[in-house]
C-alpha cells in the first residue's frame, strides 16, 4: 500500500488539516499585532501572542509525529532522510525570500520608508533582513546562522524545526543500526549535534520547550498507530508555504499603507482581509508549483552514487508523500 493511500485510510492526512489549522492562528495573531496594534487596540494582543506560541509548539508536535512515523516506516537511511528534509523545506523556503526582496526592492524604488514607525505601539519591526545570516543558516541545515529577521519572524521556529529533524534522523541511525560500530559512530554524531544545541547563544526557555514538544511528538508516534476520522482532509496543504510568506506580504502593505498616516480601524481590518488573501493565494502557487520539487534530483543524484559504489539503494518513495 502507497504512503498516500495509508495515510488516508488511516487518518494521517487530517494531519495537514490541523496544520493549516494552526498556520491560520499564527496569521491571524501577527495580523493583529501589524495592523490593528498600531491604532491602539492592544488589549487583545497578549491574547493572540500566546494563541500564537500554542500554535507554534502544536506545530512542533505535529511534526515530531509526522518525521518519527517516517524515519520508523522508511528506515532507508540519513542522507536520504535529510535529502527529503531539504527538498521538503528548500524550495518554498527560497520562494519566501525571494518574495522577501522583491516588496523591499519595490517599496524603496516608490520611495517607501521601512524603518519602525514611530506611535505603533507594540508593532515596532522594521523591514529589515540579514541574507549572509540566511544563508549560512541554510548552508548548516539551521545549526549556524538565522533565518528570521525583522521582516519575517516567523522563520525563527523553522530553524528549531530544522534541528530536531538532524537530531532526529540521527536518533534513528542509533536505534536501528545493526551493527555496533554503527552505533558507536552515530551516537557521536548525536551527541555532537546535541552539544551544538546546548550552546546555542539563542537557546532560551521557548526554544528548550519547542525542542521538548517535537521529543513528545516523536514519543507519540511510538502509541499512536491510526487516526479516526475528525478533521475533513485538505486537497491541498498550504500551511507550511502560509506560515513563511505571510509575514513580508503583511509588513510590506503596512509600511505601504500606514505612512504619511494611519488608517481607521475599518481601513485596518479591510488591509488585514488583503493581506491574508494575498498571503493565501501565494501559498496555493507554491503547493502547487514549487513544493512539489522536493529534491528529487539530488535523491537521484545520492542513489546513483551509491550505485557507482556498488552499494544497494532503496529507491526513495515519490515526492508527493507529506512524509
Amino acid at each position: 500500500m502507497s504512503d498516500t493511500t495509508n495515510s488516508a485510510t488511516t487518518g494521517w492526512k487530517q494531519l495537514d488539516t490541523a496544520r493549516l489549522c494552526l498556520a491560520l492562528l499564527v496569521v491571524a495573531a501577527h495580523a493583529n499585532y501589524i495592523f490593528i496594534t498600531p491604532l491602539g487596540y492592544t488589549a487583545s494582543f497578549p491574547i493572540t501572542e500566546w494563541m500564537a506560541r500554542y500554535a507554534v509548539l502544536g506545530f512542533f508536535v505535529l511534526s515530531g509525529v509526522v518525521i518519527g512515523r517516517s524515519l520508523v516506516q522508511r528506515r532507508d537511511g540519513f542522507v536520504p532522510f535529510l535529502i527529503r528534509r531539504i527538498g521538503r523545506i528548500y524550495p518554498p523556503l527560497i520562494l519566501s525570500f525571494v518574495l522577501l526582496i522583491a516588496i523591499d526592492h519595490v517599496l524603496r524604488a516608490a520611495g517607501i520608508p521601512t524603518r519602525t514607525l514611530p506611535n505603533a505601539g507594540p508593532m515596532t519591526s522594521s523591514y529589515s533582513y540579514d541574507p549572509p545570516s540566511a544563508a549560512l543558516c541554510l548552508a548548516t541545515f539551521g545549526f549556524r546562522g538565522w533565518l528570521a529577521s525583522e521582516a519575517n519572524g516567523a522563520l525563527w521556529s523553522l530553524v528549531i524545526e530544522m534541528r530536531c529533524y538532524v537530531v532526529a534522523g540521527l536518533l534513528a541511525q542509533v536505534a536501528f543500526s545493526r551493527s555496533r560500530a554503527g552505533k558507536i559512530g552515530w551516537s557521536a554524531a548525536l551527541l555532537g549535534a546535541v552539544g551544538l544545541l546546548a550552546r546555542d547563544p539563542r537557546l532560551d526557555p521557548l526554544i528548550t520547550i519547542c525542542y521538548a514538544a517535537f521529543a513528545f511528538g516523536l514519543l507519540l508516534n511510538l502509541a499512536v498507530k491510526r487516526i479516526p476520522p475528525v478533521l475533513p482532509v485538505v486537497r491541498l496543504d498550504i500551511s507550511y508555504s502560509l506560515y513563511i510568506v505571510h509575514a513580508p506580504v503583511m509588513l510590506g502593505l503596512f509600511f505601504a499603507s500606514y505612512q504619511p498616516a494611519f488608517p481607521s480601524l475599518a481601513g485596518a481590518l479591510a488591509l488585514s482581509a488583503a493581506a491574508i488573501l494575498a498571503a493565501l493565494a501565494l501559498s496555493i502557487f507554491s503547493a502547487r508549483f514549487v513544493e512539489p520539487f522536493r529534491g528529487q534530483a539530488l535523491a537521484a543524484a545520492w542513489k546513483n552514487a551509491l550505485a557507482s559504489r556498488g552499494s544497494p539503494a532503496k529507491p526513495l518513495p515519490a515526492g508527493n508523500s507529506s512524509f
